[in-house]
């Protein structure tokens, strides 16, 4: 992992864009990294929401995407924790189009974009450009 960081600042010069991603699902992870590699992007990983602002202080996104199925990023205190510490972050949330409740509470709670899981994997690639 040392390495992984490591690398992944010294090629943060010559990128477009940064981007971090609360997801936990390696199958989907290997989609957005894809995706990324294809826009000339960087994206780095979070997986559990204590690391969330450390993170966001570390990479300075301009892009966050947060899997809201997943049970670990509660939509509410998600977005507080990436606002406090990557307040000019566009923050995109996305979940099953059958799991209308994690939806709904990030769009409450303030989320710029949210979108049903194949929405989003067909627009990645331009979120990852923007």
């Amino acid at each position: 992992m040392k390495y992984w960081i490591a690398s992944f600042r010294e090629r943060r010069i010559m990128s477009r864009q940064i981007a971090l991603a609360l997801v936990r699902d390696l199958f989907f992870r290997s989609k957005i990294d894809a995706a990324a590699a294809a826009v000339g992007a960087e994206v780095g990983y979070v997986s559990a929401l204590d690391a969330v602002a450390a993170r966001c202080a570390e990479l300075r996104p301009s892009v966050v995407f947060t899997d809201l199925s997943d049970d670990a990023f509660p939509a509410l205190e998600t977005l507080q924790q990436i606002r406090a510490a990557a307040p000019g972050a566009r923050v995109i949330g996305f979940a099953s189009h059958v799991d209308l409740k994690p939806l709904k509470a990030a769009r409450e709670a303030g989320y710029e974009l949210t979108l049903s899981r194949s929405e989003f994997t067909a627009r990645l690639s331009d979120f990852l450009r923007a």
